[in-house]
């Protein structure tokens, strides 16, 4: 009978052990990954006269630390929770007007206007957002038509973890 309780304190202690390891990994876990760095810049890497709808594609990732921004898509996937900075900047095409959205899961939350006054003019516009993980931002277009590029990018969309 002895043996037998002796056995248990030992495995009870074993357990016990092994519970503690298990929290100190899961604390050691959610310290790394609200300490993740997250933070996209990506461009156009041809222009269109023509582009009037959907999403705008900024097909070439300039940066894209943690890998939430997907240049197939166009689309940033929050890879955590938290406040987030993202910008747009877009070069109408040739005295197009060109309006464009920054939107989260469907819902446009600011908007970049270039205006027709004279031809290449820029729209700009950043918005500071808390977001879920999983969470979806991108660029859609609301009015107007067509966006400008040049070797060195003048129409892109940027985004990062600011906590």
């Amino acid at each position: 009978m002895k043996a037998d309780i002796d056995q248990f304190q030992t495995d009870q202690w074993r357990l016990s052990a092994s519970v503690s390891s298990l929290e100190l990994f899961r604390n050691n876990q959610t310290k790394c990954d609200q300490n993740q760095e997250v933070a996209f810049t990506a461009s156009v890497t041809s222009g269109s006269s023509t582009w009037n709808s959907g999403t705008l594609i900024f097909d070439m990732a300039i940066t894209n630390t943690g890998n939430g921004y997907n240049p197939s898509t166009g689309v940033f996937t929050s890879p955590i929770s938290g406040t987030y900075v993202f910008y747009v900047s877009a070069v109408e095409y040739s005295a197009q007007h060109l309006a464009i959205d920054i939107v989260v899961n469907s819902v446009s939350k600011v908007r970049a206007y270039g205006h027709n006054a004279a031809s290449y003019q820029t729209g700009t516009n950043m918005v500071v957002l808390k977001l879920q993980k999983g969470d979806s931002v991108w660029v859609r277009h609301y009015s107007g038509k067509g966006y400008h590029t040049h070797p060195v990018p003048i129409t892109t969309f940027s985004g990062y973890l600011i906590s």
